[in-house]
């Protein structure tokens, strides 16, 4: 499923949850590189110039930030250690939790649905969010179907069969 980047190999799933993240990471970069080449040419106050600048300085900071951060957070079901890692390429690969601890949650916010990762014990603690969020629109609901049966699916196949 290309939305999120799934590879299964050698007993391990990665997938990839928020590559939604795209759309706004080019608009941040698109609006930045708007002013940092637009502003340098008009005739603006100091004050002026400066203040457009530093817009520009937030938007290049977000799209890195969400990048970073977001875009290429990469969840990994390994079978054989039979634990969920989250990994952010090139900075840490980091033990989120066991399978016998895996809680899948259906988490409602703003009237949107998404899936997450919860510890059995606190379902309502921390959770670790899998997947986009879905609205009720004709699109999102083949969206969400297309997340439950090919992504979901094998999570569940991977974390049931190894316990």
């Amino acid at each position: 499923m290309p939305a999120y980047n799934v590879e299964i190999e050698n007993g391990k799933l990665s997938f990839q949850p928020e590559r939604d993240y795209k759309s706004k990471i080019l608009f941040f970069v698109v609006l930045a590189a708007g002013i940092f080449v637009v502003t340098p040419m008009l005739h603006l106050y100091r004050d002026t110039y400066w203040s457009v600048m530093a817009i520009g300085f937030v938007s290049v900071l977000t799209a890195l930030y969400d990048f970073i951060f977001h875009f290429n957070v990469t969840y990994i079901f390994d079978q054989y250690t039979g634990q969920v890692y989250k990994k952010i390429p090139g900075l840490f690969t980091r033990k989120i939790m066991a399978f016998e601890d895996v809680y899948i949650l259906h988490v409602q916010e703003d009237g949107l649905l998404h899936y997450a990762l919860s510890h059995k014990k606190n379902k309502f603690g921390k959770s670790f969010a899998i997947s986009q969020a879905f609205s009720s629109s004709r699109k999102s609901q083949n969206r969400q179907a297309t997340f439950e049966t090919e992504v979901l699916a094998e999570i569940e196949k991977i974390i049931y069969t190894s316990r």
